[in-house]
């Protein structure tokens, strides 16, 4: 990193306080998560010995299921501190994750990665109620942004410790680094506990508390929960369909895989916080979601279009795809952000964002299957639709914008206090 850089990096690192304490559970939980990711499957199949078709029913079935809770605890963060129900939730993931090392069948495998499901998805409305009670406005994008790329730092790190366990690749080397990671889980829960207390909003007298099911009837926010769903597609993109068609139908070498990871990595530690600047603005944040859509569309494209080419031009082209992607990545997601945050009831954001979680809950569900129907079975013709998707996906941001204005639900956007 230049001396230029590594200064902006320092400036950008949040002082002594709760957003450091954040961050530091942030890293440690994503350094686990880095090294879990790449032995996953591989660790069911091989060292537990599930079929593979059986891990994917698994963990499929247990994340639809897991969906059924995100509401419910984001309505709880809004009673009370989402810091208990968050640690509560990774101390209930990591036990999951250690007991994974004493499976040996399929029913025992189901019942825990339902249980885990449900654990990671009832952290999400509080994580993000903890975020709005830390801050507002730019300050809160800021926020965000920060912990993202903190979270990428540590899964990058984590991945390059994989590299240790893949070698040895013996079944004690992949329960240490499962229970390393269900450690991890543990230690952040523990340093969450150390942050400031959050209570919640007190009500006044003989105000009646709002029920869970508001956002369940706020159709205007389902819609853009939805968009939130179809754009993180992308992620599915990145991790199943451009694997898939790297090996399968372009001349790159195998291990050309690694190196787009990278990129985005790297882009995503180096941009997240510049790239989110005034996304707090509703307004800006829509018209800069068309753009993501864009460019995730392009990134497509241009991926389809690698396949016949040598392996240089064909790896080239994968780059620049990468590049494009994740510059798309960047934008849409701090304008998702934006969305989320100040489309949001501002007195029920843990019900409000349990809620827009499940766009992107819904988006790992149904996914995988949807990228390997176009992508991987049409070639060309196949990215040309996710293309066509995310462009429409992003040109829908606007027109929510004026949805809401014409309704005079749009408020002016919410400032730093």
């Amino acid at each position: 990193m230049s001396s230029r850089g590594a200064r902006w990096w320092r400036a950008a690192m949040p002082g002594a306080g709760p957003v450091r304490t954040l961050s530091a559970a942030t890293f440690v939980n994503a350094l686990g998560n880095g090294v879990y990711f790449m032995i996953e499957v591989i660790f069911f199949t091989r060292s537990v010995g599930l079929a593979v078709h059986l891990v994917a029913l698994g963990l499929g079935l247990s994340a639809l299921i897991g969906l059924v809770v995100a509401v419910p605890t984001g309505h709880a963060a809004d009673r009370m501190d989402p810091r208990f129900l968050l640690a509560g939730a990774l101390f209930l993931a990591g036990l999951v994750m250690a007991s994974f090392t004493l499976v040996h069948s399929f029913g025992w495998f189901l019942a825990l990665a339902i249980l885990g499901a449900v654990a990671n998805s009832a952290s999400t409305g509080p994580r993000a109620a903890m975020m709005a009670r830390l801050g507002a406005g730019e300050e809160r994008m800021r926020i965000l942004a920060y912990q993202r790329a903190v979270a990428n730092f540590g899964m990058g790190l984590g991945v390059i410790f994989t590299g240790v366990g893949l070698a040895v690749d013996t079944r004690s080397a992949y329960v240490v680094m499962v229970l390393g990671n269900a450690l991890t889980f543990a230690v952040s829960a523990l340093v969450i506990l150390r942050l400031p207390a959050m209570p919640a909003a007190s009500t006044s007298d003989g105000a009646r508390r709002e029920p869970m099911s508001v956002v369940l009837r706020d159709w205007r926010y389902l819609s853009a929960t939805l968009l939130h769903g179809v754009f993180a597609i992308h992620v599915v993109v990145m991790s199943v369909a451009l694997p898939l068609w790297v090996l399968a139908d372009t001349r790159a070498p195998r291990w050309w895989v690694s190196v787009l990871l990278f990129v985005n990595t790297s882009m995503v530690v180096a941009f997240q916080i510049r790239l989110s600047r005034g996304s707090s603005d509703v307004v800006r944040a829509a018209r800069t979601f068309r753009g993501a859509g864009l460019l995730v569309g392009l990134a497509c494209v241009l991926y389809g279009l690698s396949r016949g080419l040598g392996p240089v031009p064909a790896s080239v082209l994968l780059v620049a795809g990468m590049v494009v992607q994740s510059l798309g990545e960047l934008a849409g997601v701090g304008a998702l952000w934006g969305l989320g945050y100040g489309l949001a009831r501002q007195d029920l954001q843990g019900q409000y964002q349990g809620a827009f979680g499940l766009g992107r809950g819904i988006a790992q569900v149904l996914g995988p299957s949807l990228v390997t129907a176009t992508a991987i079975a049409l070639g060309l013709t196949g990215w040309l639709i996710l293309a066509g998707m995310f462009a429409l996906s992003g040109a829908a941001g606007p027109a929510l914008i004026r949805s809401y204005r014409r309704a005079g639900l749009l408020a002016a956007p919410e400032s730093a206090s």
